[in-house]
């Protein structure tokens, strides 16, 4: 879920940040508005909300799972796109003169020049919006999603053991965070050598 969620929300992260710094008022304003509105929501109102909200209000049903990969993509994509926001503006604008100044077309500027470096300088950030949704993905179980939290619960009931399995999910999560922050260290490394 966490990775779904991610993913979706670096789509969307990186459409608001390109309507953000447009400069055009029509696109930037709403892309304003969706992020602050999407920071300030709490993942768990906005999962709860998803979930039995759409259902009563709208009669709209979502699967379980699909509300938590939904509401991790909402959350993430505010901050998904203040990141890409911040790393396209941090590249010297000196570069896009001269591309263009070359001749070049907009999609091969953007594709070659403008989102390799916009990524180098994100990536750190986006590494610590992943662990965010990692852990934010356990509040999945208030919804009965069937994921670590949700399964700790059920054997703390059956063979009431809570300490020993929430403890065990304390440090399968520590694992799982230390290892992706080690892979995004080696990746940042290896990019910053080329």
């Amino acid at each position: 879920m966490a990775v779904a969620g991610f993913l979706l929300a670096c789509v969307v992260g990186l459409v608001v940040a390109q309507c953000r710094i447009s400069g055009t008022r029509i696109l930037s304003t709403p892309a304003y508005i969706f992020i602050q509105i999407v920071r300030g929501v709490p993942f768990y109102v906005l999962l709860l909300w998803l979930y039995f909200g759409l259902a009563t209000a709208m009669k709209l049903s979502l699967s379980p799972t699909a509300a938590a990969i939904v509401a991790l993509a909402i959350t993430g994509s505010g901050l998904t796109a203040e990141i890409f926001r911040g790393s396209f503006e941090a590249i010297d604008r000196g570069q896009l003169e001269a591309s263009r100044s070359l001749g070049m077309r907009w999609s091969a500027i953007y594709t070659d020049i403008l989102l390799p470096q916009a990524l180098r300088t994100a990536l750190p950030p986006l590494g610590n919006v992943f662990v965010f949704l990692l852990k934010a993905a356990t509040y999945a179980a208030v919804i009965s999603v069937p994921e670590i939290v949700y399964v700790a619960q059920d054997i703390s009931t059956t063979f009431f053991k809570p300490f020993e399995a929430f403890s065990a999910v304390a440090v399968i999560l520590v694992v799982l965070v230390v290892t992706f922050s080690l892979i995004v260290a080696a990746t940042e490394r290896s990019l910053k050598g080329n």
